[in-house]
């Protein structure tokens, strides 16, 4: 669309319900969360779930609500389309638009003043060769010794320093986090990785002592994992879709050669994770908030409900009162013995008290009373 358009609230509702959402953003150079979010801002009905499947196949999805005055107004401009931002570049071009701005990242055959990360490593490993750390290898189902680097540890801590660097240099830390993992931070949002060589699973034949008689064909042999001379870069936590997650070498190509691919490839994942981030956050904000507001919702229903019980309970209580006075006033005509004693009382007595009880019990010879003892009843007055 023309990017001086400018887009009122009656153009939105009529468009939302002209094609789907996801279509129209895509008209206006947004996302259709931005669109949703525009709807629910300016108070604009859009189709429900599944409005536009039952369309497809012929089925009614219900009248059309009409458009809400709003604050603004149906002519009010909402935006104007120069406004947002293009529509997103697909990630494999987003990276491979950075990637041809970096530089040739160098791998040196060296570790001259490595990287803290690599250095960690280095220091670790000489703490348990010189300690003689025993660990157990899961390839050959042995335990060994740590041994000092061997060349293809050092030409993994070389790759290593060299990204490590090259992602400090453009604002990326490279840290351990809680669980001794590698990871890329920026902010709130981090991408774990592993720099390993590829294993491989070989058969062994296993020796004569080691048999347990019978074993024929496959069970005579060992299936042990060793070392493979290919490295592998693999981001093991979540990725956006679109990312590529995992480098391999092989036969032809180097790892090294896959090092600006990588950089390029974190660099443009750590924004897009950060709105997935806020996306959820938003959702889950939401979310809390309608949960909130049902359960006040409930809360003033139960308040409603247990302060009509206790009026409830004052009425009832009238009306016991008042059918007391009307017994008592039906027993005062009857031919009585004023001065009979009953439990060391007169009837005269008797009858006098009848009253007071009646008075005490009726809730209108307080009436304030009434509301005062309403206004402190609350949601959880009652258990049932």
């Amino acid at each position: 669309m023309n990017e001086e358009a400018a887009v009122t609230r009656q153009d939105i509702y009529e468009l939302v319900w002209q094609k789907p959402m996801t279509r129209l953003a895509e008209d206006f150079g947004i996302t259709d969360q931005q669109l949703a979010r525009l709807c629910e801002r300016e108070d604009i009905p859009r189709p429900s779930p599944g409005h536009w499947s039952k369309l497809a196949v012929g089925k009614c999805a219900g009248a059309r609500p009409p458009l809400p005055a709003g604050k603004q107004g149906a002519d009010a401009i909402v935006f104007r389309a120069s406004a947002f931002s293009a529509q997103p570049t697909a990630p494999n071009a987003q990276v491979e638009r950075l990637k041809a701005e970096l530089p040739a990242i160098p791998i040196s055959d060296r570790l001259i003043q490595p990287h803290p990360i690599v250095a960690e490593r280095i220091a670790s490993r000489k703490k348990q060769v010189r300690a003689r750390t025993e660990y157990y290898d899961c390839g050959s189902r042995e335990w060994e010794k740590v041994a000092p680097f061997n060349s293809a540890d050092r030409r993994l801590l070389c790759v290593l320093d060299a990204l490590c660097r090259t992602l400090d240099a453009h604002g990326v830390a490279v840290e351990r986090n809680g669980r001794g993992e590698l990871a890329v931070r920026s902010g709130l949002d981090a991408i774990v990785f592993q720099l390993r060589y590829r294993m491989k699973r070989v058969k062994i034949p296993t020796a004569p002592d080691e048999r347990r008689a019978p074993l024929k064909g496959p069970d005579v042999m060992h299936r042990n994992l060793e070392l493979t001379g290919d490295l592998i870069f693999e981001v093991t936590s979540w990725m956006p879709a679109g990312f590529r997650r995992k480098w391999r070498e092989g036969p032809t190509y180097r790892l090294e050669q896959f090092a600006s691919d990588i950089v390029a490839t974190v660099i443009m994942a750590l924004p897009a994770i950060a709105a997935e981030r806020e996306v959820r956050e938003e959702r889950a904000r939401l979310y809390e908030m309608r949960a909130q507001q049902r359960r006040e919702q409930e809360a003033q229903r139960r308040l409603d409900q247990n302060r009509f019980r206790r009026l409830a309970e004052h009425a009832d209580a009238w009306r016991v009162t008042s059918l007391v006075r009307r017994f008592v006033a039906a027993v005062r005509e009857t031919d009585l013995d004023m001065d009979a004693v009953i439990d060391g009382m007169t009837v005269a007595q008797w009858l006098k008290w009848a009253d007071v009880a009646a008075d005490r019990h009726d809730p209108l010879s307080r009436s304030l009373g009434v509301f005062e003892s309403i206004a402190v009843v609350h949601h959880r007055t009652y258990s049932d």
